[in-house]
This record gives C-alpha cells, structure tokens and sequence, in this order.
C-alpha cells in the first residue's frame, strides 16, 4: 500500500491552456483580417497601393504562421528519477533525454511585452528554464507553455548531481496573468468572426 507521504515516480508538465489559446487566437485574428482584406472589393489607384495591401497581408500572415507554429510547438514535459521526455502531442513527436546528456540547467525570466503609442506595457511575467545539452543543443520550457512549471523547474535543477531523486514537497504557484489578454483576444476575435458570417450570408 502507497503511502501519501511517499513522493511520486513523475512529475508531468502538460501543455497550458494560456499558450494553447493564445496561438489558436493569434492564428484566427489575424487569418480573419486576411480574409477580410481579400473579400473586399478594393478600388487601388496604383501598384503603390496594390503593394501596400499585400504588404499589409503578408504581415498578417506571418502573424499567423507564426501562431500556429507556438501552437504545434506546444509541450509536454514528463520527469522521472532516471529520464526526461519532451513530447510534442500535435505532431505525435517525443524525445527522451537522459541525464548523462544535460551539461548544465538554468534559469532565467521570462516576459512577453506589447507596445503602444510608444510605450510598453507587460503581457506576461515569467521564468523560463534552459536545459544546455552536451552536444550545444539547447531546450527552453517556459512557465507559459506548461503546467507544474515551478516543481518541475525546481526539480530539473538538480538533474547534473549525482544525489538527484524528485521532490514533490514544493509549493507550485499556479499564475493567473495573462489570461485577462486572452479573453480580450477571444471576445475580439470572435465579435470579427461573427461580423465577418454576417457580411457574407446575410447582406
């Protein structure tokens, strides 16, 4: 019989809801404003302003592939005494690393910054964690993209000594931020959906 003081044989990071949502809506937002450009009949008096729209759209679509990029790029980190796997559920793509690899585990924040009317103001505040590979490899989980991130953090940590066992006994702060931007990006995103299946079938 198990004992509940005894500590677990893994420790999972699963992906967040936070960068699963932001990458879903930073692909839709700016796919829908594409498609809004493109829909519309524009009356351009020049190549200058031809050029200027598709400057404009290959703007967005960077955006956009550069979402849905974070959103396969989305990990699931698993701990045990003896391994490490870094899986990638979307593209059904998992790497074990054993420990004898990892050269050297670090820490460092974290920030997500947007900008406006020339000053910046924050979107997230975080730590990320830099796991540096013998053969100059690095992997970079941060504690957007993945749940437990401060156990697991503080356990990843220790994974160079030689008396490494997991430790479950930490406080995991669960982190709220950045949630309220999302629900911004929802809302905005859906209100330009929704008038853009207006204009479509009922005008």
């Amino acid at each position: 019989m198990i004992k509940e003081t005894e500590l677990p044989e893994v420790i999972i990071g699963n992906p967040s809801l936070l960068q699963i949502g932001f990458s879903i809506m930073g692909f839709l937002f700016p796919s829908s404003i594409i498609f809004l450009i493109c829909s519309s009949d524009w009356i351009t008096r020049n190549d200058t302003e031809t050029n200027l729209i598709w400057i404009i759209v290959s703007i967005f679509a960077f955006f956009a592939l550069g979402s849905l990029f974070m959103l396969f790029s989305s990990k699931k980190v698993t701990l045990t005494n003896t391994e490490l796997t870094i899986s990638y559920p979307l593209i059904f793509y998992k790497r074990n690393i054993d420990f004898d690899d990892v050269y050297k585990v670090r820490e460092t924040k974290y920030n997500i910054q947007g900008s406006q009317n020339f000053s910046t103001y924050d979107i997230y505040n975080g730590n990320k964690i830099i796991i540096e590979l013998y053969n100059s490899k690095k992997i970079i989980v941060t504690s957007m993209e993945i749940t437990n991130y401060t156990i697991l953090a503080k356990n990843l940590k220790n994974i160079t000594t030689s008396y490494f066992k997991l430790k479950s006994n930490y406080t995991n702060l669960k982190n709220s931020q950045g949630y309220g931007w999302l629900i911004f990006i929802i809302v905005l995103t859906f209100s330009l959906l929704f008038s853009l299946i207006q204009k479509k079938y009922f005008l």
